[in-house]
């Protein structure tokens, strides 16, 4: 989740999103469970996000929000950590690293969130979706918010040039070696020691490696 900067308390929408997922992620549990049945990664995230629809119509409506109050980025994936495959789907901007291949979403500046669509019946919105993703086999998955692009040079002292693809490689491909709740933490100080950069916008990395 990334709060939409026009929007109104964009940190609200984001807070919002994440509480619903945890919740739906946990119910969705407990039923398959109890129920004994096996979803498909297409069925489960299908269902999730159907799920998220109804209830972000819903609290719009109880809590009385507008338009404004409720955007956010969301890129939401299911993973099979079996098989190591993946569902993705990206509601705004962000990017996405499967092993070699990264893939960028940008809407120029006018993404296309899901809390525009909540008049609609889902089944089309569902059906209208194109910034969908699909993973097999893979050994590494990324997924990052835009702020990946947001790097800034902070000081005028001569450092080492860097290209935007240099960067994204190393934040969202490359392998360091070391603890891994360190390893985003000692990235930046790197970068900003190195090139002289620091993002300049929410940065959030989610990555699964094996």
């Amino acid at each position: 989740m990334d709060g939409c900067s026009m929007g109104e308390d964009p940190h609200f929408a984001a807070g919002l999103i994440r509480k619903i997922l945890r919740r739906i992620a946990r119910q969705t549990n407990l039923r398959t469970f109890a129920e004994r049945t096996n979803p498909t990664s297409v069925e489960l995230l299908k269902a999730t996000l159907g799920a998220l629809f109804a209830d972000l119509r819903r609290l719009k409506a109880d809590l009385d929000l507008s338009d404004t109050e409720i955007l956010s980025t969301l890129m939401l994936a299911i993973v099979n950590t079996r098989d190591c495959s993946a569902e993705i789907v990206v509601i705004g901007d962000g990017v996405i690293a499967c092993d070699e291949e990264i893939l960028e979403f940008n809407q120029e500046n006018k993404p296309d969130y899901l809390g525009y669509h909540l008049a609609e019946d889902f089944e089309d919105y569902w059906n209208s979706l194109t910034q969908r993703v699909s993973a097999s086999d893979f050994l590494d998955l990324a997924m990052a918010s835009d702020g990946v692009f947001s790097f800034k040079a902070f000081s005028h002292d001569s450092y080492r040039p860097v290209t935007e693809d240099e960067l994204l490689t190393y934040l969202l491909l490359d392998r360091e070696e070391g603890p891994a709740e360190n390893t985003y933490r000692r990235k930046l100080m790197y970068i900003s020691n190195t090139f002289g950069l620091k993002a300049s916008d929410d940065l959030t990395v989610v990555r699964l490696s094996y």
